[in-house]
């Protein structure tokens, strides 16, 4: 395992509270001191349970780390990992366990172990401009430089907002209608045409 790595593990594979409290207390804050970095530090983290546990918020706030955990359900938008370093790595590790598996001096039958992982892994990790690939992912996301506009706001879920409006009986046609009135209304307003007078002449020709 290369000397700058930090290496965790649970039964399941999946993270645990207790596992990132220690990578954070012993790994994250020491690599923090040891290069000197001005406190406060922002450390974003999505909503999973592992990261909203009490002793880390504490251990965080008396040591100048802001923990702030991204808005539900936006990593896709918001996660710099997720934008641009989890796609490349994906692909590369699937591209690097191709080539090991037809390597001449690996036989057939060896698979991706505990002891090659490591190696294997960081293989892909060389092969791209890794802090590169972060910041773009912070710029993509709008987080660094803040730029509310920089985010891919098409990837959002409609559906909701879809489904909210479908409740309401409102019809696409009476959406148009609508707008078209307040442009036309904006319009009169604009040339000092009471609207108010129009709405009751109107509603008298019912």
């Amino acid at each position: 395992m290369p000397k700058d790595w930090v290496l965790g593990r649970s039964e399941s594979g999946c993270m645990r509270g207790d596992i990132f409290f220690e990578y954070i207390c012993n790994d994250f804050n020491k690599w923090r001191i040891e290069n000197k970095i001005k406190k406060p530090v922002l450390l974003l983290v999505d909503g999973h349970k592992s990261h909203m546990k009490l002793p880390l918020s504490e251990f965080c706030e008396s040591n100048g780390i802001i923990l702030y955990t991204l808005p539900p359900r936006t990593t896709h938008i918001l996660q710099p990992a997720d934008v641009s370093v989890f796609r490349l790595l994906k692909q590369g590790w699937k591209n690097t366990v191709r080539e090991f598996h037809f390597e001449s001096e690996n036989p057939w039958n060896s698979a991706v172990t505990e002891a090659n992982f490591c190696p294997l892994f960081a293989k892909v990790i060389n092969a791209f401009d890794m802090p590169q690939q972060i910041k773009n992912g912070f710029k993509k996301c709008g987080l660094f430089p803040l730029d509310e506009e920089a985010v891919d706001y098409t990837k959002c879920d409609n559906t909701k907002l879809r489904n909210q409006r479908s409740s309401t009986g409102i019809t696409s046609t009476e959406i148009d209608i609508a707008i078209k009135v307040i442009q036309a209304a904006n319009l009169y307003a604009k040339h000092g045409i009471d609207t108010n007078l129009i709405l009751r002449e109107l509603n008298d020709m019912k």
